[in-house]
């Protein structure tokens, strides 16, 4: 009998360990398997001061058209189905509200619907997040490239429907690198 609150305790503290322990497995694996998609997308510079400094990023496609004969409520979820075109940047086709047989495709919430039969995408990332002493510099950087030629790109890698958001890149560099140039 005195072994019973022994036992949930031990069982309580493998659980702690075990769920977030899963998640950066899966996290990882995401990384190291999954398909290189690149979005073109918006990276403004906000703060929380609970988090950190991060980007904001947005991709440039908010909007896509659901398939014919297919509904996706408001807040509901779907999946957007990619196609990469000949710059090397992926676009959403059409949202889903099956899973996809095959192709690269990202799990996303709808958001409101528009007039033409296209629906708002509400993308599973939307942070990047950067080094705390690297934050002011990328806000400079931001505010002279964000009106530039070259795109801000962001790389996810997409397995099984889930992305992870690895890198931004502009003008095929990495952030991170173009960001520790700047601070030398």
């Amino acid at each position: 009998m005195k072994m019973v609150p022994l036992i949930l305790f031990g069982l309580t503290v493998v659980g702690q360990w075990a769920v977030p322990l899963a998640q950066i497995r899966a996290h990882e694996q995401i990384l190291a398997r999954g398909a290189l998609i690149r979005l073109k997308c918006s990276a403004p510079d906000p703060y929380d001061p609970l988090r950190g400094r991060y980007l904001a990023v947005r991709p440039e496609q908010g909007m896509a058209p659901v398939l014919e004969g297919q509904e996706i409520r408001k807040g509901g979820q779907g999946y957007a189905v990619l196609e990469t075109g000949n710059d090397g940047l992926a676009r959403v086709l059409a949202l889903s509200s099956f899973l996809p047989a095959s192709g690269d495709f990202i799990r996303v919430k709808a958001g409101w619907r528009g007039d033409r039969n296209e629906q708002a995408i509400l993308w599973p990332f939307d942070r990047f997040y950067i080094n705390e002493k690297l934050a002011p510099e990328a806000d400079e950087w931001f505010r002279e490239n964000v009106r530039g030629e070259q795109a801000i790109v962001a790389e996810v890698r997409v397995l099984e429907g889930r992305a992870v958001l690895a890198d931004l890149t502009c003008g095929g560099r990495s952030f991170r690198e173009i960001l520790k140039e700047r601070v030398r």
